[in-house]
């Protein structure tokens, strides 16, 4: 959710630009962070860094930057995972409100986040591996090996829409094809030795986002045309 209106800005092929470069940039944001936190290792992640390499009021700015986001990014997760229960019982003939589970995934987090850092990341590690494993399940049953019965690439996939302006405008949404590996720094108080666990958790973190980014392009721009991809009200193409 959210790279999907780099295809509406920039068409099927703008989007896969936007993934590509802004692998790249997160690839070198991800070994500066490891970098610089195994030599850091505190569990303020940026602010820690910004307090270390520049001083006090830098940290207070980079915190207060991280909490506004964060405290966005979540709303609009426990909104997202509400409406996605109540479009799933409504496949299964149920209609049902979203606003109780969006109030009970709140909860949900809340109590993990005051159970402390290792049930979090704990449970943050299991999500993401069922989300991984159901982008390849996906993959597979898709049958690449064979195209046009099931993807329609040839179809579907056309020349830049709008040009290279329009691969410009998608590069901000294509951040969110791995939106959050800069997270894994805030660990770096919790593990045993920061400068071997960091560089190789988000490294490994970052390979896994970029084959889930183009295997979740590759899927959903060969199944659906990339006008709806980039603009679905669901935000949740893979969902479709």
């Amino acid at each position: 959710m959210g790279w999907n209106y780099a295809a509406g800005k920039g068409g099927a092929f703008g989007a896969l630009i936007a993934c590509f470069v802004s692998g790249i940039l997160y690839t070198c944001v991800a070994t500066i962070d490891s970098a610089v936190t195994s030599t850091v290792a505190s569990a303020g992640g940026p602010y820690a860094q910004a307090k270390n390499t520049i001083g006090p009021l830098m940290a207070f700015n980079v915190g207060l930057f991280m909490t506004l986001t964060y405290l966005m990014l979540n709303a609009g997760d426990v909104l997202v995972a509400g409406q996605l229960v109540q479009i799933g019982a409504q496949q299964l003939g149920h209609d049902i409100p979203w606003q109780p589970f969006t109030v009970f995934f709140l909860a949900i987090l809340t109590l993990l986040n005051y159970r402390g850092v290792l049930a979090t990341l704990t449970v943050n590690f299991v999500i993401t591996a069922a989300a991984f494993l159901s982008i390849v399940i996906l993959f597979i049953g898709v049958k690449p090996w064979a195209p046009g019965e099931v993807l329609l690439h040839k179809d579907l996939l056309t020349p830049l829409p709008y040009g290279w302006i329009g691969v410009i405008a998608a590069l901000h949404f294509g951040m969110w094809f791995y939106l959050g590996i800069e997270g894994t720094c805030q660990a770096a108080e919790e593990v045993r030795s920061p400068g071997r666990a960091l560089p190789l958790g988000t490294m490994s973190g970052i390979i896994t986002l970029l084959i889930a980014a183009a295997i979740t392009w590759y899927v959903a721009c060969g199944l659906m045309p990339w006008e709806y991809i980039g603009w679905d009200a669901t935000l949740a193409p893979l969902s479709d």
